[in-house]
């Protein structure tokens, strides 16, 4: 993989993590436009999702630090009142996780192969495209409870295949729950903390066999990624508000339908 390639996988990946277009599935379709790619592996898609990931540690700084401030209200004393303040958000964190993990695991083998398949990867993306027109009808006005979490968490799970935007179908699945707008976008963005951390610890085996001149590659598009993902969540959380998924659907049906046609 050279330097471009790197560079350019870098700015995909930051700015379609975020927006509701399916970062896996653009990786997939891009790295099949290029000449003679060598196909880094999911190690290399996986440092490009922990680039985001601190995005979003960025971008949700002050929500982040009052929700760890909850953590340690369960044992401390005076951090009580962060707890009482943030459990349901919490608690809907770990409760999403679960089946997120253990859907993503199993499904894991079977996604990495969908990676080679670009006419596959443009049916998913026809389908993100049909549940961001229907993302657009809902508007609910509810926090997150337990039963919503581990809805939102098992479509978070089932959105590892490539072409399933993860930003779009949780934020789907949460404003289909009834969560406001908002709070559904915000709960969106949390839960990929540990899905994106869990992904990670799964291809720690693989580092060591990754050469020192592919890590300089690997730094520029993780850079990449980063300031491209803080500026998508900005703009993803102003659409979310103001109900404008449709420009995503649009774009997804139309580049599925290319991708399913003609790769």
């Amino acid at each position: 993989m050279s330097f471009i390639q790197a560079l350019i996988l870098g700015i995909v990946q930051g700015f379609t993590e975020f927006l509701p277009v399916s970062s896996s599935g653009h990786l997939a379709l891009v790295q099949s436009l290029f000449a003679d790619f060598e196909q880094p592996g999911l190690l290399y898609d996986t440092l490009l999702h922990m680039a985001t990931l601190l995005a979003v540690l960025v971008f949700f700084r002050d929500r982040i630090r009052r929700l760890f401030l909850a953590l340690f209200g369960l044992v401390i004393h005076r951090y009580k009142v962060y707890y009482y303040e943030e459990k349901r958000l919490l608690w809907g964190i770990v409760i999403a996780t679960i089946p997120t993990g253990i859907i993503g695991y199993l499904l894991s083998d079977l996604s990495e192969s969908f990676f080679e398949k670009p006419a596959v990867v443009g049916y998913f993306l026809i389908l993100t495209s049909i549940l961001l027109f229907i993302s657009d009808r809902f508007k609910g006005h509810e926090g997150v409870t337990p039963a919503k979490a581990l809805f939102v968490g098992i479509i978070q799970g089932l959105a590892v295949f490539p072409g399933i935007s993860r930003s779009g179908s949780t934020i789907f699945a949460g404003l289909l729950m009834g969560i406001s707008r908002e709070r559904a976008a915000e709960f969106s963005f949390l839960i990929s903390i540990p899905a994106i951390l869990g992904a990670a610890v799964l291809q720690i085996p693989h580092i060591g066999g990754v050469a020192a001149s592919d890590w300089v590659v690997y730094i520029i598009g993780m850079i990449a990624a980063f300031l491209c993902g803080v500026f998508a969540i900005g703009v993803m959380m102003s659409l979310v508000k103001k109900a404008r998924l449709e420009i995503f659907a649009l774009y997804c049906l139309i580049v599925g339908i290319a991708a399913a046609i003609w790769m």
